[in-house]
């Protein structure tokens, strides 16, 4: 197995009165779990104008953790191409929330978010303990927004039922707190837990990320 190099993708639409997800303790959060994983090399940004094909070859996974940025059409195609030529994607949180312009990204991810109710505490539940994820991982409690997701790329509102072919690790209250699904030949993981660091310092958030890097990558 080789250590992947690992490229991660942050910030926040400056549209967004509230930057609950561009603020220097979610960066650090993040961080500090891309710091965990066994990585050869580390790159974090939030300047949408790195993705292009050049720049993305040199990586093996792709973190988008960023929130209603709206990139090229050139930049999506250049990120969707690396994923389905073999290259691992990791969405989290807002994955499912930024790009939203772009229809395929929102296939490649396999959800769109729909709504949240207010942040509040809930339990995640592991439904499958033996994909290399998620394997051995205990139910936890932890404050976030709980992500509804749906199937429509194009309209929000509409509820309809996650594409075929996701398969959850994780749910909450009848939603999916963790799938992975296939891209091309790229590996697909969404974590929808993350909101801020009430979420992302729990220490099963930090396994789960940590292991999802290197399940996208095709090291386990």
């Amino acid at each position: 197995m080789t250590a992947p190099r690992v490229l991660m993708i942050l910030g926040q639409s400056p549209a967004q009165e509230a930057q609950f997800h561009n603020r220097p303790e979610h960066w650090a959060c993040l961080a500090s779990h891309l710091r965990a994983a066994d990585c050869a090399r580390r790159v974090i940004s939030d300047d949408l104008a790195i993705l292009t094909p050049a720049f993305l070859a040199d990586f093996d996974v792709i973190v988008n953790a960023s929130t209603a940025l709206d990139p090229t059409p050139e930049q999506v195609s250049a990120l969707l191409a690396r994923v389905h030529s073999g290259a691992g994607f990791v969405g989290v949180h807002a994955a499912t929330a930024t790009f939203v312009r772009y229809p395929e990204y929102l296939h490649m991810v396999g959800a769109r978010f729909a709504k949240h109710d207010p942040l509040k505490r809930f339990t995640v539940r592991f439904v499958d303990n033996t994909h290399p994820i998620s394997a051995g991982l205990e139910e936890y409690e932890h404050d976030d927004e709980l992500y509804e997701l749906t199937g429509d790329y194009v309209d929000r509102t509409n509820i309809v039922p996650l594409q075929a072919g996701l398969h959850v690790l994780a749910e909450a209250e009848g939603h999916p707190m963790a799938y992975v699904k296939s891209h091309g030949n790229g590996r697909v993981v969404y974590l929808a837990s993350g909101h801020d660091a009430r979420s992302l310092d729990q220490p099963a958030f930090k396994t789960l990320f940590t292991r999802s890097i290197a399940w996208a990558a095709g090291n386990t």
